[in-house]
């Protein structure tokens, strides 16, 4: 725990000090979030030659594509989402729908990386930059309050199978303080409508949950622990940022609709 918190700190105040710089230290942390997490990933399911040939096609010919229409076509969000949606549907089945070890190229191009690229058109290259912000923020208290509630109080499993030691306690404890930020973020800010932020903090709630699970069934399939060990008492760079990863594409549809 102390290991943990020590981490946590000097780790927080880096992430905190280029959220809130200025544009270009946000675009730092958009594009450092997915290079590193996309490196975990590829060691864990041993990427060959040729998926980072296909990852390196389907990246770059979607940035081009949106660069060209200077916003990304409505079929590549729809898509993404439900490619998240099937891999938290993974969750439930000993089969899996889509499996890491035959579509790993696939899937780390539009679960991982492509979501990014998107964000910076959406988020971080317009005036919705304050979205980028408030979802760091609100998925970093989901992810604490869920770990510090169900650590002190929590008794039912979450999810055994996948991850021991998530509860419920610590899920609706978690969601009840991402609301309660969200809120404080309204008053503090009155950005956007309070309707608003309480749709975007329920997604992040929900969505971001979901994420952490789909990274544990990832490791567990692979029989790993950590998916890196640059963050003593917190893993890796994929173990950290896993439920904003899986939350991104759900914060730009919400974006979208909203």
């Amino acid at each position: 725990m102390k290991q943990r918190i020590i981490t946590g700190i000097i780790f927080g105040i880096i992430v905190l000090s280029l959220l809130f710089w200025n544009e270009s230290s946000r675009l730092v942390l958009l594009i450092l979030i997915p290079i590193l997490s996309l490196f975990e990933y590829s060691r864990m399911t041993n990427f060959k030659v040729i998926d980072w040939i296909i990852l390196l096609l389907l990246v770059v010919g979607t940035f081009y594509l949106i660069n060209y229409n200077n916003e990304a076509p409505p079929f590549f969000l729809a898509f993404i989402c439900i490619l998240n949606l099937i891999l938290g549907l993974n969750l439930f089945l000993d089969n899996l729908l889509i499996k890491h070890t035959k579509t790993k190229a696939l899937i780390s191009s539009y679960y991982i990386v492509i979501p990014f690229i998107l964000g910076y058109f959406e988020l971080i290259h317009s005036e919705n930059h304050f979205l980028f912000i408030g979802m760091m923020i609100l998925i970093w208290v989901s992810d604490s309050s869920a770990y510090f509630i169900g650590s002190a109080i929590g008794k039912r499993k979450l999810f055994p199978k996948i991850s021991p030691k998530k509860t419920w306690e610590g899920f609706y404890g978690s969601g009840m303080c991402v609301l309660i930020s969200a809120y404080g973020i309204f008053s503090l800010t009155n950005f956007k409508d309070l309707s608003f932020w309480v749709a975007f903090s329920l997604v992040i709630w929900v969505s971001g949950s979901i994420g952490d699970l789909v990274a544990s069934h990832v490791k567990r399939i692979h029989q790993i622990k950590d998916s890196g060990s640059l963050l003593p008492g917190h893993g890796g760079f994929y173990d950290r940022f896993d439920a904003f990863i899986f939350a991104m594409p759900f914060i730009l549809l919400i974006n979208a609709l909203l």
